[in-house]
């Protein structure tokens, strides 16, 4: 069975992938698929930096992929090793960027 509607599924900064879903975009936000992607992304980075806020650093973001659009890569296990990796980079910047932005001297700061 040929899948109809496929979304478009990015963190942040990190490159689109494509994610077939038969349903709308409400039923594909609320979808064990969907969840299971967040989930995977936040643990991964999770492991690394227990403090970061993933959701504010990288929030998804989740389109409908329209058939004009171009084509993009379908989020499998490969592509989803490469988001999370993306998504892990987009938080050690941000928090370099906070460090960085400390009023403490820089003794301090290490």
């Amino acid at each position: 069975m040929k899948t109809e509607r496929a979304y478009v599924v990015s963190f942040g900064a990190s490159d689109r992938y494509s994610v077939p879903f038969d349903g709308n975009l409400e039923e594909f936000e609320r979808s064990e698929e969907f969840q299971r992607i967040k989930d995977a992304v936040c643990d991964y980075v999770k492991a690394k930096f227990p403090t970061a806020d993933v959701k504010y650093v990288a929030a998804p973001q989740i389109e409908p992929l329209d058939d004009h659009d171009e084509v993009l890569p379908l989020l499998d296990s490969d592509h989803l090793d490469l988001l999370k990796r993306e998504v892990m980079r987009q938080v050690e910047v941000k928090m370099g960027y906070s460090v960085l932005d400390s009023d403490a001297p820089y003794s301090d700061i290490r």
